[in-house]
């Protein structure tokens, strides 16, 4: 009897280990996600060296990595996943589907708030040749894309607050009409997003858009063709500004490009446009996007090995031929990566500060309030007499930090948000909120681009009405409206990803109305020279404002 009791125990003990070590080699790998509609986030289990679970988490916006922290207490107890950021003190708990494909949760902050989010597995990196070799080939039944495309305008339909704001329904329902009919053959995944994405375009809004599958993007990074090529484009033209010539001595930083592969430039603007969601009738958001990714974007329509380009140096036209770059080698290329982080500095006079607010995608509360009281209180100290707040490229976050930035740019009390009933937990943001002690009385500047988009926008309605700040630049991408309270949504046969959002957040300002540009006080526009030249042209208009 002891025999059999000591040999039960053994198998169950077995059991016990093999089930553990299933259960760890089930959520082992990479996993992504977006995080608050605005963040790639990205986290990886592993065994170590010590045979002991290791993970990390990486969090960007856009290619600006904001976060790389370690996890500790990786646990899978009774169907509940959690793990531990010590360096943000933020536990996440959630669960696996039944399959281990997706992970669904929420973190906790140190506020106590919660924020959901859904982890896709990646693909390992070993199959993703023969996946990308299968995906290239896999061409989609018509039959399953017109499926897909009727599950994305009826969800559109059924989610956003405001779909017909910019383009009438009888021209949306032309529109997919259109796309439906057009579907009459097998074609590829990429060729279809193609086609989808001119809906979502059509509605001109920032925060509904289109993603391909995120183990096929993977693919696609790897093992894509990419445009050698920096590119500046500008009122619908491009010009070559560097790469790789292959000797050819004739073209020089400026050359306009007139087309690539035998497609006028005009045409692969006017395609790749779609790609790029933006506020009703902004394209400055879709320039800044294209500057910053046209090799990312372009790969969507031209996979090439080998790039055809025409380029006119103002007196005759050059022909090349470039072979394609792989996304690593670019990204070596590519101009440093700024640092997320607010940063602070005074001119060499002492009279005027310089604010730089990446984003508003703060990861410690704490530690952001306590750096804008030093950097106010430091203008008080110093007695400056002008400060700059540069937004440029600052694509939004949580609305709590945009509210207190404001709260030292003027001396009285604001209302940051008109009553939502839809969310409740910005219940703060909808009541009158009292300036911050330390608010700065000086001559505030505020520098705006196409970059600024959601929060960033409110954020820039909200000094305009709040205080007597000047604004350079371009038609910042978002100002007084924007939708969100985003999900996102899987269409049922190609996995292709829609963010939809569900309600309208609008500050309470006055003045504004949809689709009327920004009221800028002094426009930036940079030419191709000046870009060359890498010349900050929003400070030399700044000097100029300063030097009457």
């Amino acid at each position: 009897m002891k025999k059999f009791f000591l040999l039960l125990t053994g198998l169950l003990l077995y059991l016990l280990t093999i089930n553990n070590i299933y259960c760890q080699q089930a959520y082992l790998g990479v996993w992504q996600g977006i995080f608050m509609n605005d963040f790639n986030v990205e986290v990886e289990f592993s065994i170590n060296s010590h045979k002991q679970l290791d993970g990390y988490i990486k969090m960007m916006n856009g290619a600006n990595v904001i976060q790389n922290d370690k996890l500790s207490n990786i646990k899978l107890i009774d169907g509940e996943f959690s793990f531990y950021i010590t360096d943000k003190s933020t536990p996440f708990k959630g669960n696996f589907n039944d399959d281990f494909t997706t992970l669904s949760g929420e973190f906790i902050f140190p506020d106590a708030s919660r924020h959901a989010i859904e982890l896709k597995r990646s693909l390992s990196k070993t199959n993703l040749a023969d996946e990308l070799e299968l995906s290239n080939e896999k061409n989609f039944a018509p039959e399953d894309l017109k499926q897909d495309l009727s599950f994305l305008y009826s969800n559109l339909k059924k989610y956003h607050p405001d779909l017909y704001a910019y383009t009438t329904q009888d021209s949306i329902e032309a529109l997919f009409s259109k796309l439906q009919t057009e579907i009459d053959d097998s074609i590829s995944l990429k060729e279809f997003f193609c086609i989808t994405s001119q809906l979502t375009n059509a509605i001109k809004c920032s925060h509904t858009g289109l993603k391909l599958p995120q183990s096929y993007q993977n693919l696609l990074d790897k093992y894509g063709n990419f445009f050698p090529f920096e590119i500046f484009f500008n009122n619908g033209k491009a010009f070559y500004i560097s790469g790789d010539c292959k000797g050819n001595q004739q073209i020089l930083a400026g050359n306009q490009i007139i087309s690539i592969n035998n497609q006028n430039i005009q045409k692969i603007i006017e395609q790749l446009f779609y790609f790029i969601p933006s506020e009703g009738c902004n394209e400055t958001t879709k320039y800044y996007v294209l500057n910053k990714r046209f090799s990312n974007l372009f790969n969507l329509i031209d996979n090439s090995e080998v790039f055809n380009i025409k380029l006119n140096n103002g007196n005759y036209n050059i022909f090349i031929n470039v072979p394609a770059s792989n996304l690593e080698d670019l990204k070596l290329k590519s101009k440093p990566i700024e640092t997320p982080n607010i940063t602070f500095n005074h001119t060499n006079k002492m009279d005027v500060g310089i604010l730089k607010v990446p984003s508003f995608g703060i990861q410690n509360m704490e530690q952001y309030f306590q750096k804008l009281d030093s950097i106010f209180n430091d203008l008080k100290t110093t007695k400056t007499q002008a400060l700059i707040i540069d937004l440029r490229g600052n694509s939004g976050g949580h609305p709590i930090f945009a509210a207190q930035l404001l709260s030292y740019c003027t001396n009285k009390d604001f209302t940051y948000f008109k009553r939502n009933e839809d969310v409740k937990d910005f219940e703060p943001l909808y009541n009158k909120m009292q300036p911050n002690k330390l608010n700065f009385n000086g001559d505030i500047y505020v520098f705006v681009d196409g970059g600024c988009l959601s929060t960033t926008g409110h954020l820039i309605s909200l000094l305009k009405n709040n205080t007597n700040a000047i604004f350079i630049g371009e038609e910042p991408g978002s100002t007084y409206r924007c939708n969100d309270f985003s999900i996102q949504l899987t269409l049922p046969k190609t996995g292709i990803e829609l963010n939809v959002p569900r309600t309208t957040f609008e500050t309470s300002v006055n003045g504004f109305s949809q689709c009327m540009p920004f009221p800028l006080d002094y426009e930036v526009s940079y030419s191709v020279s000046n870009v060359i030249a890498k010349e900050d042209v929003y400070m030399e208009v700044f000097r100029e404002i300063r030097a009457k």
